[in-house]
């Protein structure tokens, strides 16, 4: 993968006030290492906080309203773990609107953590019946879901290259598989 191909790359990181900070930060830093444009879309302009409570931990502006946010728009998705986060998303009617255009279109999608529920919100039940206690991630079609934010960066490497590619991997009869656990380096 060339410099070009991943400068031209869009992915829009999905974030609500309480995600899960260590999460962000690490991919955030994968994805510059990569020399990709990211994008915040939120439910609201301004700022999200890791802490909103006490105000304490990172702060991030948003760049896009999901209402104002298409599929089509970004080649790919991002949503972090934090349950405060995701219990928000879950009920935002924009949220469940983006990841249904993502997953028509076999758009890629990266879920952290608690963010599997969004796909269980929407009816997605892929991972909900797989064994999953050996493994740091998995993946059906185009959706990796990195089970507990271990391996992240091996996760994220393997996601972008399926983002660059666009060589979508096909799913097994259940429709979900496991991938080998990876650790970060």
């Amino acid at each position: 993968m060339n410099k070009i191909d991943s400068v031209e790359k869009k992915i829009a990181m999905m974030t609500e006030n309480g995600f899960n900070e260590a999460e962000f930060i690490t991919l955030q830093k994968a994805i510059m290492g990569k020399n990709a444009h990211t994008k915040i879309i939120s439910s609201h302009i301004g700022l999200v906080y890791s802490d909103p409570k006490t105000g304490n931990g990172i702060s991030y502006a948003v760049d896009h309203a999901l209402s104002e946010t298409l599929a089509i728009d970004y080649d790919c998705l991002i949503v972090v773990g934090g349950s405060e986060h995701i219990e928000f998303l879950c009920e935002e009617p924009h949220a469940i609107r983006l990841i249904r255009a993502f997953l028509r279109e076999s758009m890629p999608i990266l879920v952290v953590s608690e963010g599997s529920k969004l796909l269980n919100v929407i009816g997605d039940t892929r991972f909900s019946e797989l064994s999953y206690e050996n493994e740091e991630y998995l993946n059906s079609d185009s959706v990796f879901w990195n089970i507990n934010g271990k391996g992240l960066v091996a996760t994220f490497k393997i996601f972008f290259e399926t983002v660059c590619s666009k060589k979508l991997e096909k799913s097994d009869n259940k429709g979900s598989r496991s991938i080998n656990s990876f650790q970060d380096k």
